[in-house]
């Protein structure tokens, strides 16, 4: 927290295990140098909203300027837009950034189980990106969201999901889009990353009779989980096992994505619809990406098509950041962490 929270970036990862573990879980996490994510708090309540989110915000900050008088984060990231934004800002006193990590992630895997047609499902999830980055510039979302459900009526079992899980909630996400600047999808797939190894370790079925009991959570969290990441610190700082760190603690895309060379990523000038990149693993495998250079492109390789935010989408958006071809559905609006 000291370390790699003063100067840089937080982010809170919200209400983990809501529909299994007794309580959600919410877990504050910092970046370090090599595209890792490290847990530093973790809190247990069944709400993050008014007191509870200053209580333990105010907890964490005093703790930290008790150890670094100036200690203070460049930046926070929320991935829920129900959260107090004016407490986060005026607690870590930094800029605050939307993260759309989850939302992307829940209306890919609805896409996946709930459509079965891949090119329904690229235009689909090209048009959710849209609606969200119109609300920036735009006043008149709903309309856009009923003409969305109109084009799409046939796809009744996804439209029925649209519409009970998100449609009473899209008012949130359009005012936080609104509100607040969103940060790279980089960070968000080190967070998806760090979202996979926590439901790997606590919602497995062999746990299920312990989701109940909150000092079985904190025990592994502060034990078996927690160590993980630490072993795996120290070595990396260290050198020790280099070629056997995966086993224990697997790379995230954006770490990929960073050994991907520019070579391998074919972009097409005249058509900015779709990329290409070479598989790093067989080079006789080209992935195809669609809507590249926004967080909602599709790929078309193994992992992307479990619903994961993949290397080839992370590598295609940052040189089509980096060359000013970022997706009409985002260029007029996004701001970059």
């Amino acid at each position: 927290m000291l370390r790699y929270g003063h100067n840089g970036c937080i982010a809170l990862h919200s209400s983990f295990g809501s529909k299994k573990l007794r309580h959600p879980l919410h877990t504050s996490l910092v970046f370090d140098s090599c595209q890792n994510v490290i847990p530093v708090a973790w809190v247990i309540n069944s709400s993050v909203d008014g007191p509870y989110i200053r209580n333990w915000m105010d907890a964490l900050v005093e703790r930290a300027r008790a150890r670094h008088h100036g200690w203070r984060p460049n930046s926070f990231l929320v991935d829920d837009p129900s959260l107090d934004v004016f407490i986060v800002r005026d607690t870590f006193q930094c800029r605050v950034f939307l993260c759309l990590w989850h939302v992307r992630r829940a209306w890919f895997k609805g896409l996946l189980k709930k459509c079965v047609n891949f090119d329904v499902q690229k235009e689909i999830f090209r048009l959710l990106g849209q609606i969200l980055y119109c609300a920036k510039s735009g006043p008149y979302v709903m309309g856009t969201i009923e003409e969305f459900m109109q084009i799409f009526i046939d796809q009744r079992e996804f439209m029925e999901y649209f519409k009970k899980r998100w449609l009473a909630r899209i008012d949130m996400w359009i005012a936080a889009m609104r509100a607040l600047p969103v940060s790279k999808q980089e960070l968000h797939a080190v967070i998806e990353s760090y979202h996979l190894k926590l439901k790997s370790k606590l919602l497995s079925d062999m746990h299920a009779s312990s989701w109940h009991r909150v000092d079985w959570l904190v025990h592994t969290l502060t034990t078996e989980f927690y160590s993980i990441y630490w072993f795996h610190k120290y070595t990396e700082e260290c050198g020790l096992l280099r070629n056997h760190i995966e086993e224990f603690l697997p790379t995230n895309s954006w770490y990929r994505a960073l050994q991907i060379s520019d070579l391998d990523v074919l972009l097409d000038e005249e058509d900015l619809h779709l990329s290409k990149v070479v598989s790093q693993s067989d080079g006789s495998l080209v992935y195809t990406i669609w809507n590249p250079g926004s967080e909602f492109s599709i790929c078309d390789c193994p992992w992307s098509r479990l619903g994961n935010l993949c290397e080839h989408v992370i590598k295609v958006g940052i040189i089509c950041r980096n060359r000013g071809q970022v997706s009409r559905s985002s260029s007029a609006c996004q701001i970059y962490l």
